[in-house]
């Protein structure tokens, strides 16, 4: 049986942490403010129709994965710290099809003094 691409999302909006993620050892000693919205992909008819918590996933375990990813271990790329994120996702998230992250950080010192920089991507679980 093949699995149903879905279109219907969950999403979390506006997760803020701050980190210690960047090539510069500053920002790696004194850390930055950074902004997560995601959107996961799963089939949500089940828990549409049930009203169960069982029959989709928590938002709880969406922004938990995303801020162990940003309060864990440094990263030196912000590309790398969201395939982190997504990763953590799928791991914790088993009815969790794709994964679409946003992710900004508002870093001083860049040319130009822009609002943030950041990194979208989207990516969909393998064959299990």
């Amino acid at each position: 049986m093949t699995r149903d691409k879905s279109t219907d999302r969950l999403l979390v909006h506006g997760l803020e942490f701050k980190g210690r993620h960047g090539v510069y050892e500053v920002e790696r000693i004194e850390g930055n403010r950074f902004r997560v919205d995601v959107a996961v992909a799963l089939d949500t008819r089940r828990a549409g129709s049930s009203d169960a918590l069982g029959d989709t996933v928590d938002y709880r375990t969406v922004a938990d994965a995303i801020l162990s990813v940003g309060h864990g271990p440094s990263h030196h790329l912000i590309e790398s710290l969201a395939e982190s994120m997504a990763s953590l996702i799928f791991e914790r998230a088993a009815l969790v099809v794709a994964v679409e992250l946003t992710l900004r950080k508002y870093a001083a010192g860049v040319p130009g003094e822009p609002e943030w920089v950041g990194v979208q991507i989207r990516r969909e679980r393998g064959p299990r």
